[in-house]
């Protein structure tokens, strides 16, 4: 009969694509995940990966195999998750974040997860939302908190709340009480992020749907620097309210009301079915009772010098 670490095993090395990545994630040496795997494989009527080439694919036996595995590890993390809780053993919880998440509620989120489970231990792990996403596919997170991800089968998606975003100027550069059409907006740079930022998709999507191609310019990967180009004149942008609340209430930066209208932004928890799904539900209603973008106890201050 195989073993929950040999089942394990196969499961990561098909999921990682190579042995070694699979050793890595289950902390065990190659030649232990070689020797777990060949025990597999023995038991098994047909071989379980194609042969040839550096990554493992697998075969047609090998997928059936790989869904009942996963069925079968799913069971036995919710059932693991529940011994944990009841054995009151510690373990760590890697998370990841973005930028917006990290500056608004998530100290709130933090201080409630160490009420009431004291023996979880928070790694976070602050990052684009694309990296972020592809972490949590291949196990190197646990559960990360995102902007509307869009994902694939074997990641269970939990939604928590919505932030407002809004277009950006310095003070002055168009008027506040009437509606700015995008085409006109596309008249000045427009500070984007990198390809897999949230900021830089929806702002693509914009100008893409009002026929428009402004210049661009990369203001790097964190929102809080790409404001402060905002509130040096260097264009406009489309960022989070509520990280800019303090920086409009002083006039160093406007909101732009535009036609259409900037939208809201759905964030989701997002974590692996298996192994993960019991402790990700159990995190992902913390996270929904904390989920408020408009906490300021972290808020980014910008100088006043232009």
């Amino acid at each position: 009969m195989l073993t929950v670490k040999q089942i394990e095993t196969f499961y990561w090395i098909a999921k990682l694509g190579t042995v070694q990545r699979a050793a890595d994630k289950l902390h065990i040496t190659q030649s232990a995940a070689t020797k777990r795997l060949q025990d597999v494989e023995a038991r098994s009527a047909a071989p379980l990966f194609e042969r040839g080439g550096k990554k493992a694919r697998l075969s047609a036996k090998g997928h059936e195999i790989f869904a009942l595995c996963e069925g079968l590890l799913d069971s036995i993390g919710r059932l693991q998750a529940s011994q944990d809780a009841d054995r009151h053993r510690a373990r760590v919880l890697h998370i990841g974040l973005t930028e917006l998440v990290a500056l608004t509620w998530f100290p709130a989120f933090l201080q409630e997860m160490r009420e009431f489970f004291p023996n979880v231990i928070l790694q976070p792990h602050v990052d684009m939302s694309g990296p972020l996403q592809e972490q949590v596919i291949d196990g190197r997170l646990d559960l990360a908190i995102l902007p509307e991800p869009e994902l694939p089968a074997p990641v269970t998606r939990v939604p928590l709340g919505s932030a407002r975003f809004a277009w950006f100027c310095r003070p002055g550069e168009f008027g506040s009480k009437r509606r700015v059409p995008l085409r006109e907006l596309a008249t000045r740079p427009v500070i984007e992020q990198i390809p897999v930022s949230v900021i830089t998709i929806m702002s693509s999507r914009a100008f893409e749907r009002a026929g428009v191609d402004p210049q661009r310019i990369c203001g790097g990967n964190s929102a809080v620097a790409v404001g402060g180009l905002v509130a040096a004149g260097v264009g406009v942008s489309l960022l989070p309210v509520d990280l800019f609340r303090q920086q409009i209430q002083d006039r160093l930066m406007q909101i732009v009301t535009t036609a259409p209208p900037a939208p809201l932004v759905r964030y989701d928890a997002i974590f692996l079915k298996q192994s993960h799904s019991a402790l990700g539900h159990t995190v992902a209603d913390v996270a929904r009772r904390c989920c408020d973008f408009s906490s300021d106890e972290q808020a980014p201050a910008l100088s006043r010098e232009r």
